[in-house]
């Protein structure tokens, strides 16, 4: 038997509610065979590996590369600006970078590479500068930050 204190309490404190099971949401059925075997359990998902950030400040244009290089599964990572492409990858126990010597009008003038100093560069017209970096063997990632300065020519 409830005296007043349980009627109030179970009314006001536990509320007792209608609980509604909810509808399953349908479904989507694959449209072909096709399309089923291309997203196998969600398994072809883009997965950002590394940024490519530009800043211009009068006649001088600084691209920072970074990212993580997967050591497990290593690939050729491609990023582009301004049409040309700047490409990473790993070669054995060395980071590679592939970057264009200019941008349009601007030439690449200096670079600095993870924890070293700037170093200057030859200033060619329409050819591709690789850079190389050593890292140590092993897997995991790998952390990269590159920085490519170009003056406007």
């Amino acid at each position: 038997m409830m005296d007043d204190f349980d009627t109030f309490f179970f009314n006001e404190v536990l509320r007792p509610q209608i609980i509604i099971p909810m509808k399953p949401e349908p479904i989507d059925q694959p449209e072909s065979i096709t399309s089923t075997w291309t997203n196998l359990y969600d398994a072809n998902r883009t997965k950002e590996m590394f940024n490519i950030t530009v800043e211009w400040f009068g006649r001088d244009l600084t691209v920072y590369l970074d990212g993580t290089l997967e050591r497990f599964n290593p690939m050729r990572y491609t990023g582009t600006f301004k049409d040309e492409k700047f490409i990473i990858e790993e070669n054995e126990d060395r980071l590679m970078v592939l970057a264009p010597t200019n941008l349009e009008n601007w030439l690449l003038t200096e670079m600095k590479m993870m924890n070293e100093p700037k170093k200057k560069t030859e200033q060619a017209i329409n050819q591709v500068v690789v850079l190389e970096y050593p890292i140590e063997r092993g897997y995991g990632n790998i952390s990269f930050a590159l920085t490519l300065f170009y003056k406007f020519a």
